[in-house]
């Protein structure tokens, strides 16, 4: 969420001011030393609020308000700024504040560690005084393997509450096949808000979880299968042009692929087709390096094992449609049907 700020509009020409030479420096007034914020999922769209009074310079001038954040004991020599406003208040959630505390000021995750705050006032970028500081216990909070990824994007608005996910695969990695009807950016979140981890664009093939970088590109509309693992932050986004059946119980037998028709609206392939006695099975781009045979031979449904070197068994000749799930909205996994009709 994005912080409650006011905003600040700058003229064209500084006015020239003259301030008292003994400027009153705001006081912060909550929240009050040693309030402690333990930041969990279910309370991050929580607020904590700033309030303070306000900074006298002497003079009838705007004047600029800010937030600041510091490791305790370290005299605000590194810090980050949280805001700023022309307002005697700010307000931001516990999700944001955290993912700044620990993306940006670099405290440990899960843990509890000790911050100080203050609160700034300068009239055009001059004069500043800072209010005496605050010391705040807060424990961070970090979701290191959610069970699924969302995945907002250019193709749905930015919208993660309403965003397609791809579930784990293991611990820390993810898979699954999305449509997007654009080619453009996208990322990665670790839940359907801004609020907690989001993933963007590392650089080489790199995740990162600064909510700041720049987001993950595809260039072109299209089925794209996506893998990221976020422990070793690392993606991929490869274009899907096709999804086929392959085997000798299919028109092209073992030389190439029988192309599926793919459906946007339930993320399913599908074709009706003749099949003779043998083997089948499923490959992506009419290619070997994405490639899937069944968990059972002898089923004519079931589930997929990637790189499988088996194929299911077609025993009598007829007309058939086959169907791949490739939503993984049923079950973990991706699955497919071949039905004798």
């Amino acid at each position: 969420m994005a912080l409650a700020l006011g905003l600040f509009s700058a003229c064209k020409k500084e006015p020239k001011v003259t301030v008292s030479s003994n400027i009153g420096a705001p006081v912060l007034m909550t929240p009050t030393e040693g309030t402690a914020i333990a930041v969990t999922a279910a309370d991050s769209n929580n607020t904590i609020n700033a309030t303070w009074k306000k900074a006298n310079y002497g003079v009838d001038a705007v004047v600029t308000y800010f937030v600041q954040a510091s490791v305790a004991g370290n005299s605000f020599k590194i810090h980050i700024d949280l805001g700023q406003t022309t307002k005697d208040s700010m307000s931001m959630t516990y999700g944001a504040l955290n993912n700044r505390l620990i993306n940006q000021l670099h405290l440990p995750a899960n843990a509890a560690s000790d911050i100080e705050i203050r609160t700034g006032a300068t009239i055009y970028g001059k004069d500043s005084v800072f209010s005496k500081s605050v010391k705040l216990n807060v424990t961070t909070f970090k979701q290191l393997a959610p069970e699924k990824l969302w995945v907002p994007g250019a193709y749905q608005g930015w919208n993660p509450g309403a965003a397609l996910t791809i579930p784990s695969v293991t611990t820390f990695t993810y898979e699954g096949y999305i449509y997007m009807n654009v080619g453009d950016y996208f990322k990665f979140t670790s839940a359907p808000d801004w609020d907690h981890i989001n993933f963007g664009d590392g650089g080489g093939g790199k995740l990162s979880t600064d909510g700041a970088a720049a987001g993950l590109k595809v260039d072109a509309p299209g089925v794209y299968k996506l893998n990221a693992d976020i422990k070793a932050l690392t993606y991929s986004a490869t274009l899907i042009n096709s999804i086929g059946i392959i085997g000798t119980a299919t028109p092209h037998g073992w030389d190439s692929s029988t192309a599926m028709t793919y459906d946007v609206a339930s993320n399913k392939w599908s074709i009706k087709l003749t099949l003779v006695p043998g083997a089948l099975k499923f490959r992506d781009n009419d290619s070997w390096d994405i490639n899937y045979g069944p968990a059972d031979a002898n089923a004519l449904s079931g589930k997929l094992v990637f790189n499988d070197p088996g194929a299911v068994t077609i025993n009598d000749a007829g007309t058939y449609t086959v169907t791949l799930d490739m939503s993984q909205s049923t079950s973990k996994g991706y699955t497919y049907t071949i039905v004798k009709n």
